[in-house]
């Protein structure tokens, strides 16, 4: 069970590694965006470090951390929001030069109508509905950054990259749909880690194989 635990930290590394990248490739195309990738990046990292570390503290005390997972929802959601905006924010200026508006407008006004219903329902009912919220939050914005980042790629030809990012948005919907289930034997708990490893690894190879093939600033064509 500690192995286990110990392999949640690695799905992180690679996300964190993806998304490193893609913020690369942000400030590239960009420049105006790079701190809202860079801060997508920082929270969507905090989140995951902050919910296998919950998880590893659980499987040595017995005790979950109600503040640690929290994070996860609080963090992840906006972060991914933040990069997926980024990202289409990149890819209208590849396509047509500067865009007026604030590209932090639409992100920043997601999260906050998706963070207040999540607290008005942690307020004023029991369960877990506030989660659910955020956590749908979180798997659309995790979804529309491997949708940004696949147009990119596949305007460049990267048709294995988009391969890839498409894989990545089915492990993830794989992995939410098994800790859906609940308390689960160990072998379904090991096939859910591997499933997660793979598709944050995929992810994070076909985040470097799009980056690369922006090296430097491009014409109108290149992201078609």
């Amino acid at each position: 069970m500690v192995a286990l635990a110990l392999l949640d930290f690695a799905p992180v590394f690679f996300l964190s590694l993806g998304l490193f990248f893609l913020a690369q490739l942000v400030d590239r195309l960009d420049p105006r965006c790079r701190r809202m990738a860079l801060t997508g990046l920082v929270f969507v990292t905090v989140g995951g470090l902050s919910r296998a570390a919950s998880n590893l503290a659980q499987t040595l005390s017995g005790h979950d951390i109600p503040l640690l997972t929290t994070t996860l929802y609080v963090f992840g959601g906006p972060g991914f929001t933040l990069m997926a905006a980024a990202l289409i924010r990149a890819r209208a200026t590849v396509l047509s030069g500067q865009p007026r508006r604030d590209p932090w407008l639409a992100p920043t006004v997601v999260s906050w109508l998706f963070l207040l219903a999540a607290s008005y329902l942690n307020t004023s009912f029991e369960g877990d509905a506030w989660s659910d919220v955020l956590l749908a939050l979180l798997v659309a914005g995790s979804a529309a950054t491997c949708f940004g980042a696949a147009r990119l790629g596949w305007g460049r030809q990267l048709h294995m990259a988009a391969a890839l990012l498409a894989f990545n948005v089915a492990g993830t919907g794989a992995v939410v749909g098994l800790k859906s289930l609940g308390s689960q034997p160990i072998l379904l708990q090991l096939l859910e880690v591997l499933i997660h490893i793979a598709a944050q690894a995929a992810f994070a190879f076909a985040a470097w194989r799009v980056a690369a093939e922006y090296r430097a600033r491009v014409g109108p064509t290149a992201a078609a």
